[in-house]
């Protein structure tokens, strides 16, 4: 069967928008100045939040967050149920988180319109019957 283009579109997507992203996330870490600067940006952010997130949680995440994508990109890619399953449910967490730490914001928002999009590529009868088909082989 052949894989539909919203299953290709996302996984692409989702796995180059991770290997770029890792880019800012590793300078956290090198740059002493703007871990302090994300420290006070994520301090603002608490004060609003209505349950607190630790910033070493949150960095924690956004890089265990890079590894999950990438495995499932590649995995949906090659039509396997399980990473479909467990991206929707990365995509769920993240949202999640997003609420927690930052409320109703821009960013939950964008979030939301992302994962209304990915569900609707990913969720159409054309994309599920891939992913069922190519895990029953």
């Amino acid at each position: 069967m052949t894989r539909p283009l919203g299953v290709t579109l996302v996984a692409w997507f989702f796995m180059l928008w991770a290997l770029f992203t890792v880019i800012p996330k590793a300078f956290l870490l090198i740059n002493p100045e703007a871990y302090s600067t994300a420290l006070e940006l994520n301090a603002a952010l608490q004060a609003s939040a209505s349950w607190p997130v630790p910033f070493w949680f949150q960095l924690l995440h956004a890089f265990f967050g890079v590894v999950v994508i990438l495995v499932c990109g590649i995995f949906m890619l090659r039509g396997r149920l399980w990473a479909l399953v467990m991206f929707l449910i990365w995509i769920v967490g993240v949202f999640g988180l997003t609420l927690a730490v930052s409320g109703l914001s821009v960013s939950l928002y964008m979030k939301a319109t992302v994962a209304v999009a990915v569900a609707i590529l990913l969720l159409t009868p054309k994309s599920l019957a891939y992913f069922t088909h190519t895990h029953t082989r």
